[in-house]
């Protein structure tokens, strides 16, 4: 049962997002807070950016990073901070890019490749140092190479475009959904 009003922590009052249940066991960061953490993705989104395999992709790409980092040895800190951001960094740089339109476009989603890339690195380390089972790094390692290989695509189908003009904004073009098919980011467990 959790403490409520505030939490049951330190005692001094400035809280550090850590608190105790009532039977003293400490909670995490964002446990016993009013957050559906568990059903986070369960709604339907409807904007230009959730229609991209390329983004639902990267997001369970995500996801599946930061569940493998939890487990790393304490002495870790370095490899489990580096790779939480360039799995992050990935689908920032696709939302991104989704806004803009010929180069720019394909500048963001060379940053997100170069991140995606940068995990494939940081996977082959942690396979080697043994930091994670191995179906877990292989899940991970086949999922960045389909995000990989669909980035590539929308890069070139973005250098294809012609430059923007001003005031041009709008939804992400028929190449760009074409480049990245419309079907829905499953994966193997």
């Amino acid at each position: 049962m959790v403490a409520r009003g505030w939490k049951r922590g330190h005692g001094h009052g400035h809280g550090h997002g850590h608190g105790r249940t009532v039977d003293g066991s400490r909670l995490g960061r964002y446990q016993g807070r009013n957050h559906n953490w568990g059903n986070r993705m369960i709604r339907r989104r409807q904007n230009d950016l959730h229609k991209l395999d390329v983004y639902r992709c990267s997001l369970e790409l995500y996801r599946r990073v930061g569940s493998m980092v939890n487990g790393f040895p304490r002495g870790e800190a370095d490899l489990r901070s580096q790779m939480r951001r360039a799995s992050r960094s990935v689908p920032f740089n696709i939302g991104e890019g989704v806004g803009k339109r010929g180069r720019a476009r394909a500048a963001s989603y060379e940053v997100a490749l170069g991140e995606a890339k940068e995990l494939i690195v940081a996977l082959d380390c942690v396979e080697i140092d043994g930091y994670a089972p191995d179906e877990q790094i292989a899940a991970a390692q086949d999922l960045v190479d389909r995000v990989c290989a669909m980035l590539t695509k929308l890069i070139r189908s973005a250098e294809a475009q012609p430059a923007p003009t001003e005031g041009t904004t709008g939804p992400i073009e028929r190449t760009t959904l074409a480049a990245t098919g419309r079907g829905s980011c499953t994966v193997m467990p």
